[in-house]
């Protein structure tokens, strides 16, 4: 069929996919491990900071053991933190590709939000298979509220990404803030505790950060004992559903500056 007569969404759908096939190639066909080392990457990067914190010797949460409940913070934070990084160089990464009429930034910008969410996922369902072959697991809480905070955290990532795209073209010696930003959040978001654990003084000042709320709550969809008493779906949702709208609204007045600018 050509592309004459193919619809808007066929042409839109190949462009990804050729996209997607060209970001795995430049990122992990070099390594002898090929597209294995999508797994292994992220996977080595979980186990290390499973094995130093299940290696202190305490338990972070009640009925929750160490490295699951390390593995429900760190696997939603990286997605994050690499949606970030690679939203930032998305243009530039891609640019002599904007030659071609059907690709936009907007593609390649969706192409790299959907790679790191696939990585993060499976990433996530293989380690629960694999501390599950050695006997460390739990009762399964709830794959609804997983499905509901992985859409809206996909949300949240895409119009964050869209936005740093534009950040990335425009203002490019900002990149150079992307640690310090990254490092805080790093500490801040619940990766190594639980809200509950906080004095309540401060739940004020880290109930405004999205990223706390989506560990929360995928804390809760994955572990029964979890109680997950501060994250809110609500919040959530308001922060996806905002960031998206800001990202496209940030796109949609510079796409085409991003496209000419040299």
């Amino acid at each position: 069929m050509s592309s004459a007569q193919r619809s808007v969404w066929q042409i839109q759908r190949d462009v990804i996919y050729a996209l997607l096939v060209r970001e795995m190639k430049t990122r992990f066909g070099k390594w002898r491990l090929g597209y294995a080392w999508v797994l292994i990457e992220p996977s080595l990067h979980v186990l290390v900071l499973v094995a130093v914190f299940s290696l202190a010797g305490r338990e972070f949460y009640p009925g929750v053991p160490t490295a699951l409940f390390m593995l429900g913070g760190i696997a939603p934070f990286l997605f994050f933190s690499n949606c970030f990084n690679r939203g930032l160089a998305a243009v530039e990464s891609n640019r002599g590709l904007f030659n071609y009429r059907q690709l936009r930034p907007f593609d390649a910008v969706l192409s790299r939000v959907c790679l790191e969410f696939v990585i993060s996922l499976a990433t996530l369902t293989v380690l629960m298979v694999i501390f599950a072959w050695f006997g460390i697991s739990t009762n399964f809480n709830n794959f609804l509220l997983l499905v509901i905070v992985n859409v809206l955290f996909f949300c949240f990532c895409l119009g964050l990404s869209l936005a740093l795209c534009v950040v990335g073209v425009k203002f490019p010696e900002l990149a150079k803030l992307s640690p310090i930003i990254i490092r805080p959040l790093y500490f801040l978001s619940g990766v190594f505790f639980s809200l509950e654990q906080i004095p309540k003084e401060y739940h004020f000042y880290l109930v405004w950060n999205p990223l706390l709320h989506v560990i929360e709550l995928t804390r809760e969809g994955l572990f029964v004992n979890y109680q997950g008493m501060f994250g809110s779906l609500a919040y959530l949702g308001l922060s996806s559903v905002t960031m998206l709208a800001f990202g496209l609204l940030c796109y949609r007045a510079n796409w085409r500056d991003l496209v000419t600018s040299r």
